[in-house]
C-alpha cells in the first residue's frame, strides 16, 4: 500500500502554502474559488484521506474497529457478530458495524469512513462482487484489514475463512455414499471466495465416484431463502431430475424446502438436501436441515484476535486461517437415491 500523501506535499505541488491548502479544505472564503478548485483536484487525485482527528495524534490508537459484514439479517453473520464483538470489547475496542447488504458502494465508502476516523482496523466479510481494487481504493493508507468468513485473495491481507472445499466434498461424499448420482449444487455467486472453493470439493467428490461433472447442474443465486424457494422449482423442471442438492448456506436451505414442497417433493422421503453453516434454526424445522457445519466461535474470536495481534505488530508475518468443517447428519440427507426415485415416480403417476 502507498503512504499516506502529506498537506505539504500537496502545497508543494500546487506552488501554494500548507495554510492555504488547509483553509482551501475548510471551504474557507479568505482563499479564491478558483485556488479551492486546484486544491479539491489535487487532493482527489493524490488520494489524500482528511482525518478527523487531530494531526498531532494521528500515530494515537483510537481503539474504534470498523465491522463489514455482508448481510446482518443472516444468522450467520449475526452470531459471526456476538463473538467478534466480544473479543474486541475485551480489548476495549468499540465497534463501527456497516451492514453492506451485498452493495460494494456501501462497503468502499465505509472503509474510506473507517480511514477518516482513523480506526485501528477493520474485519471485513466483503460483498458480492468485491476486487481487490474495490478493498484498496484509496490511494492513502488504509488500517490494517482482517478477512473474515469471505475472503478476496488478490489483497495482502490476514483472513479466517472456513473450509469451504471440505465443506462441499463431504456433503457431496455423503449424498454419493447414499447412491445420489444427480446432485444439484445451489446457491452463491462466482465472485465469491466460498463459491469457487465448494465448487472444487464438489467436483472432487464426484471425480473420486467416476461421475462427471454436469454444470447444468450447478445454479448461482442469492443465498437466501426467496433465492431458494426459487431453485426448488428448477429442480424439480430439471430432466432426468436431480435427487439431492447441496445449498450454499442454511437460510438458502430453508428457502428451498418450502420450494420442494410446493413442487410436491419432500426433503427426507423422496429428496435429499445439505445446507451450510449449521444456523440454530437448522435442528428445529421439520423436517431437520442436514448441514456442514462451521465454528462460528472459533471464526469471530480468531478475526478479532488477528486484527489485534496485526494492530500490535503491523510488520508480523500474515495470518492465514482455514478452519474445519463438520457434516451434521438429521432427517433431510436420510433418503437413499433408489427411496427417492421410486417415490418421485409414485408422485408423477399419481
Amino acid at each position: 500500500m502507498m503512504s499516506r500523501p502529506t498537506l505539504s506535499q500537496i502545497a508543494e505541488q500546487l506552488g501554494v502554502s500548507t495554510a492555504t491548502v488547509s483553509l482551501a479544505m475548510r471551504g474557507s472564503p479568505k482563499i479564491s474559488q478558483k485556488t479551492r478548485e486546484r486544491v479539491a483536484v489535487a487532493l482527489k487525485e493524490s488520494g489524500y484521506i482528511y482525518q478527523r482527528s487531530a494531526a498531532g495524534l494521528r500515530t494515537a490508537k483510537t481503539h474504534t474497529v470498523g465491522v463489514v459484514l455482508n448481510n446482518i439479517s443472516d444468522p450467520f453473520c449475526s452470531t459471526l457478530l456476538v463473538y467478534i464483538e466480544e473479543e474486541l470489547s475485551k480489548a476495549g475496542r468499540t465497534i463501527f458495524l456497516c451492514n453492506s447488504n451485498e452493495s460494494v458502494q456501501r462497503q468502499t465508502e465505509f472503509l474510506r469512513s473507517m480511514a477518516e476516523y482513523n480506526a485501528d482496523g477493520v474485519i471485513i466479510s466483503p460483498a458480492i462482487g468485491s476486487t481487490a481494487e474495490d478493498i484498496l481504493s484509496q490511494k492513502a493508507l488504509l488500517p490494517p484489514l482482517v478477512f473474515v468468513s469471505r475472503a478476496v485473495f488478490d489483497v495482502n491481507a490476514d483472513y479466517v475463512v472456513n473450509d469451504d472445499r471440505q465443506a462441499a466434498n463431504l456433503a457431496a461424499k455423503r449424498l454419493l455414499d447414499c447412491g445420489h448420482r444427480r446432485i444439484a449444487l445451489v446457491g452463491g455467486d462466482p465472485s465469491v471466495s466460498c463459491f469457487a472453493a465448494r465448487l472444487e470439493g464438489y467436483k472432487e467428490a464426484l471425480g473420486e465416484a467416476a461421475i462427471a461433472f454436469d454444470d447444468a447442474l450447478v445454479r448461482a443465486c442469492a443465498p437466501t431463502r426467496p433465492a431458494g424457494f426459487a431453485a426448488a422449482r428448477w429442480v424439480a423442471e430439471l430432466a432426468p431430475r436431480p435427487t439431492a442438492a447441496i445449498c450454499y448456506n442454511d437460510p438458502l436451505a430453508l428457502g428451498f424446502i418450502s420450494g420442494l414442497g410446493h413442487e410436491g417433493l419432500h426433503p427426507g422421503i423422496d429428496f435429499a438436501l445439505i445446507g451450510h453453516e449449521d444456523i440454530e434454526e437448522a435442528g428445529f424445522v421439520s423436517p431437520s436441515l442436514s448441514s456442514t457445519a462451521v465454528l462460528h466461535e472459533e471464526m469471530g474470536r480468531t478475526a478479532a484476535a488477528v486484527l489485534l495481534e496485526r494492530v500490535a505488530n503491523p510488520d508480523a508475518p500474515l495470518q492465514r486461517h482455514v478452519l474445519p468443517s463438520e457434516l451434521v447428519v438429521r432427517e433431510t440427507c436420510s433418503v437413499s437415491n433408489d427411496t427417492a426415485l421410486q417415490a418421485g415416480s409414485v408422485r408423477e403417476r399419481n
